[in-house]
C-alpha cells in the first residue's frame, strides 16, 4: 500500500514538472519587445504647484508681520521674487522629473501588453528629493490581450486600456502617459510586433 502510494506520488509530481516545464517553455518561445517606459508622479502638476504655491504664500505672508511684507513686497519686488524662487527650491523644485516614485515599463509579450512596475523603497511617499527605485513586481496589472491580426489602432486602444487598469492598480497616483498619447497613433505597431 505504501510503495503504491509512493509510486502514485512519484508519477504526479512527475506529471506536474512536466506540466510546469511545458508552461515554462511556452513562455520561454516569446520574445519580450519593449514598448515604452511611463513614469508615475506621487500627485498631479496643478495638486503640486497648488501646494507649492500655497507654502510660498503662507511662508512669506503668513505670520503676524503678514501685511508688512506684503506692503514691503510691493516696494520691493526684487526682494519678492528673490525670496520666491529661494522657497520653490526649498520646497523641491520644479513638479517634472521631482516628485516621480516608480516607473511601469510597458512591452509586448506574444499577443498581450504587460507592465513590470518600480518604485520607491519608501513606505510613505512626501516631497523628497532622496530615492532608490526597487522591483515590486512583473506585472502592474492584468494583461490585456488583442488580436494579432487587429490594425494599428486596436493595438494602441489595448495599450491605453493596460494603461488605465494600471490606474486603478495605483490609486492616488499620477501615470504620465502623454509621450505616449502623442506619439502612439504615429507607430507602426504592427511591424513592432512582428519581431515578437
Amino acid at each position: 500500500m505504501v510503495n503504491t502510494l509512493i509510486k502514485t506520488n512519484k508519477k504526479r509530481v512527475n506529471l506536474q514538472a512536466r506540466y510546469t516545464l511545458l508552461a515554462l517553455s511556452r513562455v520561454l518561445i516569446l520574445k519580450i519587445t519593449p514598448i515604452t517606459s511611463l513614469p508615475v508622479y506621487r500627485l498631479t502638476r496643478d495638486e503640486y504647484y497648488d501646494q507649492l504655491n500655497k507654502f510660498i504664500e503662507k511662508t512669506i505672508f503668513g505670520a503676524r508681520d503678514g501685511e508688512f511684507k506684503r506692503e514691503y513686497a510691493l516696494k520691493n519686488p526684487e526682494w519678492l521674487s528673490t525670496y520666491t524662487v529661494h522657497l520653490r527650491k526649498i520646497y523641491g523644485g520644479a513638479w517634472e522629473y521631482n516628485e516621480i516614485i516608480g516607473y511601469i515599463d510597458l512591452h509586448f509579450m506574444g499577443n498581450q501588453i504587460r507592465g513590470t512596475y518600480c518604485q520607491d523603497n519608501k513606505k510613505r511617499f512626501v516631497r523628497s528629493r532622496k530615492k532608490q527605485f526597487v522591483y515590486i513586481t512583473h506585472k502592474l496589472a492584468p494583461e490585456v490581450s488583442f488580436d494579432r491580426k487587429g490594425n494599428n489602432s486596436d493595438i494602441f486602444l489595448a495599450i491605453q486600456t493596460y494603461v488605465e487598469d494600471c490606474r486603478k492598480e495605483l490609486n492616488k497616483r499620477y501615470i504620465d502617459d502623454s509621450n505616449l498619447l502623442n506619439m502612439g497613433q504615429f507607430v507602426d505597431w504592427r511591424a513592432m510586433l512582428k519581431r515578437v
